[in-house]
């Protein structure tokens, strides 16, 4: 067999994808009715309910499904989104991305970036929802189009959503507390009013078209009496704005979350000793849910509201910067919803987003493939090279520019000229490849080292942990691709090009893969809440009905679930998350170590001072980053596809 051609250098700095674009890029494996009955029980059960069993799934009557071809079913894509702060003023925001492997648009009434700063301070980004309509035919739910104020027939679209941080009222961060056992103590275990820890301005709702901001600041929703807040010494409140809604001109929702701000409660200020856990001290990250109506025009002209259905809300969660733009994870929380659908969620049998030509139906074929006892995960399945595979090498060769540990060239040889061929003569070569991959929970040995990705994982400092928790591992169905790959069983391609245009799953895609999957600890955008498959109501989409999975908890989902296990502030584990020996944490978010300059070979620490902070170290500390996180520069890709710091304060402090 003929190898392609690929061209070393230039493959190390091309955006790399996840998963095969929006269609299928190889040979898919026929549909097996028997192997799919006979794969995890969840998914047997759920297919052998058919239509009726997604009806009673997605709380509605098994008889409209089948026969309501004529209603419109509206759902919201991105279905997760990812707003960032910043503390440039709102109208200088950027929407996020929105095509997978594809930086942000730049479209109006957003800014473009680069430059991610304005006069020295960081732009919000910004995450743009979108209404898609599907129509029930012949028992198969069926996506038509976007819909919005332009489209005949659209009347209004009148959105919600609802931020909301309750850090400070949880139970402080303690590794996996909470998951596999009980949970730690409670932040601020002396205060007993614990709703008074808690921002929460209530929800708030726009509509129309070019509409905003509609803001969730303290003392601005429908009834103050029932907003949350912690006041400072004088009375007012500590955070007083966790962000803020606008629509574009065609009555798409954008959301705008905090300024980044950290703020105490106390006279003086209190001590942060701890990289998650600090009492009297509050941020502004938040999360909550996001639901929409839309009033349509009939052809025999009723006029009908018509909210978003039980699977059709969204969510949105708010993170820090993202200080590498253009530096992909090596896993990333779309991977990871990615598997949760592979191995642990029903994959719905009459939805055509999974149908042969779809852009999940790749997924659909690897969870009706899945083996999880087997000595091989997908025995059938044949990985698409370009978009399955070098994917994952593309992203190790990205790190060379935000951790020293992965050095200039180390990941050079993943991108030679037999590396994408299947022919048996390089299959010693692959294998020892594989070997270097770490392997995840459950996986069958790779008989290597084990030792990648060099990256520091859920449990790092529990000496009884397993390796698999000490250290990230790529997910089950990235291991087992890998796996076939290694022993030959893939389909070599050319370097494929990015799908132009915005898509419903490509919004949710796009979104989830610039966040990180791993390591949760506590996590950067959101923490390991997120990967509990009983909190989702399909695949990549959150339930908002759905209770609580944490440790003893018994109460539904709501806004604030996601970031209130997260790092309280975010700038302490921000301080903290900077590598350790040659392994990091989340170099693709918050930088390690930087070029400087075009040609530069010297690398200089991100976090670091002209001379020394105020803290009078030279190494970063937490108030430092509470004081400074806006100053250190973004790594950016350039035209040479080098990626160097850019935009960095020329003092600081």
């Amino acid at each position: 067999m003929v190898a392609p051609v690929l061209e070393s250098p230039s493959l190390l700095d091309q955006p790399p994808n996840t998963a095969p674009t929006e269609g299928a890029l190889a040979p898919l494996v026929p549909l097996d009715e028997a192997a799919l009955a006979a794969g995890p029980t969840s998914r047997r059960n759920f297919l052998a309910g058919g239509i009726a069993a997604a009806a009673t799934l997605l709380g509605r009557d098994a008889l409209a499904l089948v026969g309501g071809d004529d209603v419109p079913v509206f759902r919201i894509h991105p279905a997760i989104g990812i707003a960032r702060v910043g503390n440039a003023p709102p109208d200088t925001f950027f929407i996020g991305p929105e095509i997978p492997g594809q930086p942000p648009l730049g479209d109006a009434p957003g800014t473009a970036v680069p430059n991610y700063k304005v006069d020295g301070k960081i732009k919000p980004q910004a995450v743009r929802f979108r209404i898609f309509e599907y129509r029930w035919i012949n028992g198969t739910l069926t996506l038509i189009r976007e819909v919005n104020l332009s489209t005949p027939g659209i009347l209004d679209i009148t959105w919600t959503a609802h931020l909301a941080n309750k850090k400070a009222s949880f139970h402080k961060f303690y590794g996996m507390a909470g998951e596999k056992g009980p949970p730690g103590p409670l932040r601020n275990a002396s205060v007993e009013d614990r709703r008074s820890l808690e921002i929460d301005f209530g929800p708030r709702s726009i509509n129309g078209a070019s509409a905003g901001p509609v803001r969730f600041r303290a003392g601005t929703s429908g009834d103050p009496s029932q907003e949350s807040c912690p006041l400072d010494v004088n009375g007012e409140p500590v955070i007083k704005y966790l962000g803020q809604l606008r629509t574009d001109d065609e009555g798409r929702l954008i959301v705008l979350g905090g300024r980044g701000r950290a703020r105490y409660n106390t006279a003086e200020q209190p001590p942060m000793p701890s990289y998650a856990n600090n009492d009297g001290w509050f941020d502004d990250i938040s999360d909550g849910p996001v639901t929409a109506v839309v009033t349509v025009e009939d052809s025999n002209g009723s006029i009908r509201e018509i909210p978003v259905d039980a699977g059709g809300g969204a969510w949105v969660l708010v993170a820090p910067p993202d200080f590498a733009p253009h530096i992909t994870s090596a896993v990333t929380l779309y991977d990871l919803l990615y598997d949760m659908a592979v191995r642990e969620l029903p994959i719905p049998l009459d939805n055509s987003l999974y149908d042969p030509g779809g852009p999940l139906a790749r997924l659909r074929q690897l969870a009706s493939d899945f083996q999880p006892d087997g000595p091989v995960e997908f025995p059938n399945f044949l990985p698409d090279f370009t978009t399955e595979v070098r994917s994952l090498f593309a992203r190790g060769g990205g790190y060379r520019w935000v951790i020293e540990s992965a050095g200039d060239t180390s990941h050079a040889p993943l991108f030679g000229p037999n590396v994408g061929d299947p022919d048996p003569q390089y299959a010693d070569m692959r294998k020892g490849f594989f070997g270097a991959m770490r392997e995840p929970n459950g996986a069958p040995n790779a008989k290597g080292k084990g030792t990648m990705p060099l990256l520091l994982g859920d449990d790092p400092y529990n000496g009884d942990a397993p390796k698999y928790e000490k250290w990230l591992t790529v997910t089950r169905t990235q291991f087992g691709l890998l796996r076939n790959w290694a022993n030959g069983q893939f389909v070599p391609g050319p370097v494929a090009v990015a799908p132009e245009g915005i898509t419903a799953h490509g919004l949710d895609r796009a979104q989830l893969e610039s966040a990180s999957g791993g390591a949760f600890f506590p996590g950067i955008e959101v923490g390991w809440q997120i990967r509990n498959a009983s909190l989702f109501i399909e695949p990549f989409r959150l339930d908002h009905q759905a209770m609580s999975a944490y440790w003893g908890e018994e109460a539904p989902i709501g806004p604030g679930h996601f970031s209130r296990q997260m790092a309280l502030p975010w700038h302490a584990d921000f301080t903290d998350c900077a590598a350790e020996g040659a392994k990091g944490w989340w170099p693709s978010v918050r930088p390690d170590h930087v070029l400087t300059a075009p040609g530069s070979t010297k690398r200089e620490d991100w976090a670091r001072p002209t001379k020394k902070f105020k803290s009078g170290k030279k190494k970063v500390q937490h108030e430092d980053m509470v004081d400074n996180w806006f100053k250190f520069g973004f790594v950016v890709r350039q035209p040479d596809k080098t990626q160097i710091e850019t935009e960095r304060e020329l003092e600081i402090p």
